[in-house]
């Protein structure tokens, strides 16, 4: 079942310079379905510097089920404006999860 996304930290700035610690200030996880343009993620949210996952479900708005979806990380930087976006992942999908229990008493 997928439930996040994964990515590698980047360790240089596009001139081949080492990122300064501190640099990369959080990161921003988008989705698209994979019928939209690239570059464009209506599904996005902010992860902080340290992550290197991101669960699905913290996206907003709530992901669509049983479609096509991709999805791609973007370093954000303070000090140099943010990278671009990285390459797309594979393709995947996400099934819709059972409804909760009902009729629930305690006895």
């Amino acid at each position: 079942m997928v439930t996040q996304v994964k990515w590698n930290d980047p360790t240089t700035n596009v001139d081949g310079s080492l990122i300064a610690s501190g640099e990369i200030t959080g990161y921003t996880v988008g989705v698209r379905l994979q019928s939209g343009t690239a570059g464009t993620y209506p599904y996005s949210v902010t992860a902080p510097s340290t992550a290197v996952t991101e669960l699905l479900s913290a996206l907003t708005p709530v992901l669509p089920t049983s479609v096509a979806l991709v999805a791609a990380v973007q370093a954000v930087s303070s000090t140099n404006g943010n990278s671009a976006w990285s390459v797309e992942s594979a393709s995947f999908q996400l099934t819709a999860a059972p409804n909760a229990p009902t009729g629930v008493s305690v006895a």
